[in-house]
């Protein structure tokens, strides 16, 4: 007798768990739903993470060795990748189409190094994609879940 109570007192609590995690992941208690959505942010989120042209400026105008002549000739190439990369996010938004942005991202970056390779001797080119590479390695893209 002594045990029945326990025992029923333990299936309410199991019975709280199990049907909190359900209303969780079908959308329930408020909170959006579970997987869906995070799934199209992560994906929107890489998406516009891969022509990271902040990090390229940073790295171009601070990190390099660069002559003040060479910051004032590189300055419009990145505002061009800039304003392109925001008009591109911007119509990819309104058709929520993120494997397009990505690759219009890449070709838009292959195409930036092309023009950086006339514009840098192949020294500082290659310093330039060391550098670059260890920026982004010290930002890495968020993936999974985010710590609370």
């Amino acid at each position: 007798m002594r045990y029945r109570l326990h025992l029923a007192i333990l299936g309410l609590i199991m019975t709280a768990f199990v049907v909190n995690d359900a209303a969780a992941q079908r959308g329930g208690f408020g909170r959006g739903g579970g997987r869906g959505q995070n799934n199209a942010m992560m994906e929107r989120m890489r998406a516009v993470s891969t022509f990271p042209v902040d990090r390229i400026w940073h790295v171009l105008s601070i990190r390099m060795d660069t002559t003040d002549e060479q910051v004032l000739q590189l300055r419009p190439v990145v505002k061009e990748a800039s304003s392109q990369k925001a008009a591109l996010v911007e119509q990819a938004t309104k058709s929520e189409d993120w494997s397009w942005l990505r690759e219009q991202l890449e070709a838009n970056e292959k195409q930036f190094k092309e023009n950086l390779k006339g514009m840098l001797s192949a020294d500082e080119f290659k310093a330039f994609e060391q550098l670059a590479e260890e920026a982004s390695s010290l930002m890495p893209d968020r993936q999974g879940r985010p710590r609370r």
